[in-house]
């Protein structure tokens, strides 16, 4: 736990971990730098909208298998060695990509390599946040797991598309992955030799198939824990899907994509600043009530404030920003989920985490999912009101995940009263 009161921990970052957070940021930049135009630079070099959708569909399954098993994996080998393999596996699947699938346009190679890709961030970043959850004090737990979400974000929303926007111009796409490689590397230097803290967890001599039986039964022995998930798995699943469908609807409602790539950054300048203050609200407000009063109320508005904004004021950039402004307060409110889930499984984090890390892998391949079969037939307006009943959804099901703690003071304060 967090012993010291310096104003790295007043903020709600641990402070010997401040490196780790560092290199999430750098990581997430360099794994993500092609987020924010993969899907229309696919369709522009020969495949169709569907396939775009598909292999981001398919990288979000491998995303989502190995987000579950990255929490199990640190209680095995230790969270350095898991946040390494993923590191060799962004790698090993990076230059094959970079060097013959994309430059073949084929489907198949190009599917692959990327799904291969989706194993890697998942790995690194998610390992890391278990790190978080042993060594943050309760006090800040709010805000520390609030500043990986921003530094998650910052490097692969904010500072990886606009670096990609005005680096493609001069380099080319696929020297932009280049780039990326050696950014994720550095931030692999950052999390693993600049960060010197030693995270040593119980013994653990269960098998791996042990600990993922486990992992799957805790979601029944402990049933807020798959509500959990399911709130995470819709936190982000418009993220996902925005990245495919915006650059390609929003060109035909009058905006250039230089104008959706500004948008796109600016609503997550927005999103950094309010992880900040949700991340405050969480820790005195409660993590339960933030989540369920603002997250999904505010980005499903959010989606049906875009559909409006596109249908009916085209080609208006202001209207467009103030409906993304929106959905990123909202995705910001979701934030303390990553404290609230830990202390709904207080004596198993691990596990914990890693229901909560599924449902971050599987927004990769929910978002996309919908995208790829809702996009092309029926339009964007459909997948934006798919989107939006889903938020809604769950921010009703938030409503329901009390930690024991807080059923411990109810059933205390009835007694309470029935005394009296």
């Amino acid at each position: 736990m967090e012993k010291q009161q310096g104003l790295l921990y007043k903020l709600g970052i641990p402070t010997i971990l401040f490196w780790g957070y560092v290199g999430v940021f750098l990581f997430m930049l360099g794994a993500g730098i092609e987020n924010s135009w993969l899907s229309s630079y696919l369709v522009n070099i020969g495949l169709t909208k569907t396939e775009s959708a598909t292999i981001f569909s398919l990288y979000g399954v491998l995303v989502a298998l190995v987000s579950w098993l990255s929490g199990i994996l640190v209680q095995i080998f230790g969270v350095r060695k898991v946040m390494i393999s993923g590191l060799i596996i962004f790698i090993l699947s990076s230059v094959p990509l970079i060097l013959w699938a994309i430059p073949s346009a084929g489907f198949i190679p190009i599917a692959v390599t990327y799904m291969l890709r989706g194993m890697s961030y998942p790995l690194f970043v998610y390992s890391f946040l278990v790190w978080i959850t042993y060594r943050a004090s309760n006090e800040i737990m709010g805000r520390a797991t609030s500043w990986f979400w921003i530094c998650f974000n910052l490097g692969i929303t904010i500072v990886g598309p606009t670096l990609a926007a005005n680096s493609i111009t001069f380099m080319g796409e696929l020297n932009v992955l280049w780039l990326g490689m050696g950014i994720a590397l550095l931030g692999g230097f950052c999390a693993l030799i600049l960060n010197r803290d030693q995270l040593i967890l119980p013994k653990n001599n269960n098998s791996i198939a042990k600990e993922l039986t486990d992992s799957l039964l805790i979601m029944f022995k402990k049933p807020k824990l798959g509500m959990g998930m399911l709130v995470k798995t819709v936190n982000s699943i418009a993220q996902y899907g925005f990245v495919i469908i915006m650059p390609i609807y929003l060109i035909t409602k009058g905006f250039s994509l230089a104008q959706w790539a500004s948008i796109w950054g600016l609503s997550y300048i927005v999103c950094t600043f309010a992880s900040i203050f949700f991340g405050f609200l969480g820790d005195k407000f409660g993590w339960r009530k933030t989540v369920a009063y603002f997250a999904g109320t505010l980005t499903g508005l959010s989606c049906l404030l875009i559909y409006y904004a596109a249908e009916f004021m085209s080609g208006q950039y202001l209207p467009m920003l103030l409906s993304f402004i929106v959905y990123a307060l909202g995705l910001a409110a979701y934030n303390p989920l990553s404290a609230l889930m830990p202390a709904l499984a207080p004596d198993n984090k691990a596990a914990a985490v890693s229901v909560l890390n599924l449902g971050s892998g599987l927004s990769n391949f929910v978002g996309p999912l919908i995208v790829s079969i809702m996009f092309e037939p029926f339009g964007a307006p459909a997948v934006l009101f798919t989107f939006a009943i889903l938020y809604f959804a769950s921010s009703i099901v938030a409503f329901f995940l009390k930690t024991p703690a807080e059923e411990a003071n109810k059933s205390k304060a009835i007694t309470e009263v029935e005394s009296n």
